[in-house]
């Protein structure tokens, strides 16, 4: 039986925070406040965290699905677990937002039918972030990060089955730095035939070093830290916190840096050492006074898949001009902890026991 970490939930609970809170000040233009500065350097380490953590426990999963049942049933098991622990909040998300962009947000009046089709079918099968130039982000600015996600989970089994060697994950590994290296030299400019001049020329570039390709050094690093962390050990609290304090604390300080921001390889070294330092860090300790962030971690796929639809309907019908910043805030927070805790404890645990039905089959 795999042991729950619950040390997990509470870095996913800090990934969903400062993503949600670096979409707050984005989404609702604060961009003058006094903390903006630390919102955007804080809020880099979300998805990249959240990769690491993907990059632990798939392999994981995989590991214990197939070790115990053989590549056929472990497959079986690993795919079933994946699939209802990722589409069915997916898909009701889908359906909602598609509704809120097509009767609320008017957003359909200015697309072809031809795009709407590119959109629902890029969306249903997770290659939105793959062919964003030709089907776009729209519907929901949060499903990107999925993208890549699911295509680590079709790429993990292939890993722990043909990869078993530590040297070919450091080849691959390596080969990650230097595919964000070539971005940094311009070698993509001129395969895909980018204009530097142009205004979206550095989003191209940053769409580039998402992909899976850029990506791989996060995920790479769980599968490592997985197969070589020592067992159980004993951290004090206090020490824990002196850690999290100084990694984020220097991590705020490069990330202002020039070099940090003119250099994706640079960028990403610096975002894996701190991430992968956070998860070693807090990934096996139960923390009674972190509860609150755990139960946020619990349901941080909710959290993640709601908060930008909602941040949309807030900037529609509670402008900053008409309401105040505390007023705005708070029914953000209730609204959103309403809506993903019904979707966490009625669908994803609906998810759940359904997978338990599939697995009797």
């Amino acid at each position: 039986m795999k042991m729950r970490l619950e040390g997990i939930d509470i870095l996913r609970g800090l990934a969903v925070s400062v993503v949600i809170l670096y979409h707050f000040f984005e989404l609702l233009g604060l961009h003058h406040s006094t903390y903006y500065t630390f919102v955007i350097s804080i809020g880099q380490i979300g998805v990249p965290l959240f990769f690491v953590i993907s990059g632990y426990l798939i392999y994981r999963s995989v590991d214990y699905s197939i070790s115990k049942k053989g590549i056929k049933k472990g497959l079986k098991q690993y795919t079933l677990h994946r699939l209802f622990r990722i589409l069915p909040a997916y898909y009701f998300n889908f359906i909602i937002v598609f509704i809120l962009a097509f009767y609320v947000f008017n957003t359909m009046d200015t697309w072809t039918s031809s795009f709407i089709q590119k959109q629902v079918f890029s969306h249903l099968t997770f290659t939105s972030y793959f062919l964003y130039q030709t089907s776009g982000l729209g519907i929901n600015g949060a499903y990107w990060t999925l993208s890549i996600e699911m295509l680590w989970y079709i790429v993990a089994p292939l890993f722990f089955i043909y990869l078993k060697k530590d040297r070919y994950f450091f080849i691959l590994f390596i080969l990650a730095f230097f595919y964000l290296w070539c971005i940094d030299l311009g070698l993509f400019d001129y395969i895909f035939h980018l204009d530097k001049s142009a205004s979206n020329y550095m989003a191209k570039l940053f769409f580039f070093s998402f992909q899976l390709p850029g990506q791989m050094i996060y995920f790479i690093a769980g599968i490592y830290i997985y197969k070589y962390s020592i067992g159980r050990y004993s951290m004090i609290p206090l020490l824990q916190y002196i850690l999290f304090i100084l990694i984020i604390g220097i991590f705020i300080f490069l990330s202002n840096q020039r070099f940090f921001l003119e250099s994706f390889l640079i960028k990403n070294i610096f975002t894996l050492l701190a991430v992968a330092s956070l998860f070693i860090v807090f990934y096996r300790h139960k923390r009674k006074e972190l509860h609150l962030l755990a139960w946020v971690g619990k349901i941080s796929y909710s959290l993640y898949l709601w908060h930008m639809p909602l941040l949309f309907l807030i900037k529609l019908f509670m402008p900053l001009k008409d309401f105040s910043l505390l007023q705005v805030t708070i029914f953000f927070l209730i609204s959103l902890f309403i809506i993903s805790s019904l979707s966490y404890y009625f669908i994803e645990e609906y998810g759940f026991s359904l997978r338990k039905k599939f697995e009797n089959f």
